[in-house]
């Protein structure tokens, strides 16, 4: 008896090792399928939305009806890649990563910037689920498409009181991964194809004659430049971002927004796209009565992620 459990308790650790050693093997392919299938489902968006986003932009319900089919077919398609893989190890937080390559050390500072810019994330993830992807107005320019989400008064969070908030998509937005370093003390960073050159608005009267206006540089106050360190959810070359405005005098009627980028070449040249877009303005985004217009404009300073 003794020699039977001499014999048969080293083959039993070495079965229950292999059965460990074949589960961890099982995981590591499932995983890696799994990386493959995600990155087919991004390539198909990226290739489908390539051919959509050049569509007109008067009518907008065409547009609008392709642009939510495009995001709809996304979300489910990824839906169906985790209940595929319910065993794949879920990506870490953007905190957790970041925490983890300071080794812990991760100031203070940081981890507030990374909490703005993941509630961020997080809010265009609950704009793409819940089907209100509906732009108000639209512009196509060097196969880029610019859509105005919302534009909405509230307190400008660099300070100073209410501002105008305007919301925005950029489809077709070219990234690209930049490492520098070797070894350990490698770093990698996005690098985004297009810059934002400037950003001008001219209002109009009733009569359409241009009233005034306000110029800037066309950096947004916040953008998501690599959404993927916060959210699977946001289907890739989608910008999307948001510039803050001071609110607008009384008399004008309406406004055109027009922002003009610079979008690098493979050869390593700049070519300028101009979008631009007429919004009639809304009631909630001018002054108050009686208060002055200083013709002032406001930008973030927030640096993108």
């Amino acid at each position: 008896m003794k020699r039977l459990l001499f014999v048969a308790l080293p083959a039993g650790l070495v079965l229950l090792a292999a059965l460990f050693s074949l589960d961890s093997w099982r995981a590591r392919a499932e995983s890696f399928e799994a990386r493959l299938e995600r990155a087919r489902v991004k390539r198909e968006f990226v290739e489908k939305s390539a051919v959509a986003r050049t569509m007109a932009v008067q009518p907008p319900e065409p547009w609008r009806e392709e642009a939510a089919a495009l995001l709809r077919q996304y979300l489910e398609a990824s839906s169906a890649l985790r209940n595929r893989f319910p065993r794949e190890a879920p990506r870490p937080s953007a905190l957790a990563a970041a925490t983890a390559a300071r080794k812990g050390n991760l100031p203070d500072k940081d981890r507030a910037t990374i909490a703005e810019f993941q509630q961020y994330a997080d809010g265009r993830v609950a704009l793409v689920k819940s089907d209100r992807y509906v732009p108000v107005a639209s512009a196509v320019a060097d196969g880029l498409r610019l859509d105005i989400l919302a534009v909405q008064a509230g307190p400008n969070p660099d300070g100073g009181g209410p501002g105008l908030r305007i919301d925005f998509a950029l489809w077709g937005m070219p990234r690209s991964l930049e490492r520098e370093g070797s070894g350990e003390k490698t770093t990698s960073r996005t690098v985004l194809g297009v810059t934002f050159r400037q950003l001008a608005i001219r209002l109009l009267d009733a009569r359409g004659q241009l009233f005034g206006g306000m110029q800037g540089g066309g950096e947004p106050a916040i953008k998501l430049a690599d959404p993927e360190r916060f959210t699977d959810d946001l289907p890739p070359s989608i910008l999307f971002g948001t510039w803050w405005l001071e609110l607008l005098p009384r008399p004008p009627t309406s406004m055109e927004l027009e922002l003009t980028a610079a979008v690098r070449s493979a050869a390593g040249h700049d070519r300028l796209a101009v979008f631009t877009v007429a919004l009639p303005i809304d009631e909630a985004w001018r002054l108050p009565a009686g208060v002055d217009y200083k013709a002032e404009i406001r930008e973030g300073a927030v640096p993108s992620r």
